[in-house]
This record gives C-alpha cells, structure tokens and sequence, in this order.
C-alpha cells in the first residue's frame, strides 16, 4: 500500500474517531441532563475509575500503550464533565 493510500485510511479513521467522540459527548449531555434531574453531582469518581480501568483492558486486548489510551481517555472524560455542567 503506498504512502498516500495508507494516509487517506488515516484521515478515514479520524473521521470515524471524530464521530464517535461528538457521539460520546451527545449521550454524556443526556447524562448530565439526568444527574440534575436526579440532584446528583457530574463528577462520579468510581465510574471514571471503571471506564479507564475498561480502557486499560481493551488497549492491552489490542496490544496497544494502556498508559496512551488512558491519556487520551482522561481528556475525553474532561470534555464529557464540560457539557455536564
């Protein structure tokens, strides 16, 4: 495969990243809708605790870095807490 068709799947994968991320973000309102609606807080540290510990497990599934999942994870979890609030 030649460098220019390996690069067009990469701007294919980020697209579909970009995707599923504003997807994320659109359920984490609903959330957020729901825990006010229930009088509870955004910030749920046990279940921070459970996303990034299934994020570690699926990274090293796909043998890739557990600590760059996380990383990546642990922003996406702040842009979820933002549209919480």
């Amino acid at each position: 495969m030649s460098l220019e068709e390996l690069r067009r799947k990469i701007d294919e994968t980020d697209a579909k990243i970009v995707r599923l991320i504003a997807e994320r973000i659109r359920i984490s309102e609903k959330i957020g809708e729901e825990k006010k609606r229930q009088g509870r807080q955004v910030v749920d540290t046990e279940r921070e605790r459970k996303v990034l510990e299934n994020v570690r497990r699926i990274a090293l599934d796909e043998k890739i870095s557990q600590e760059d999942a996380e990383s990546i994870y642990r922003q996406i979890i702040v842009a979820s807490k933002k549209v919480q609030r």
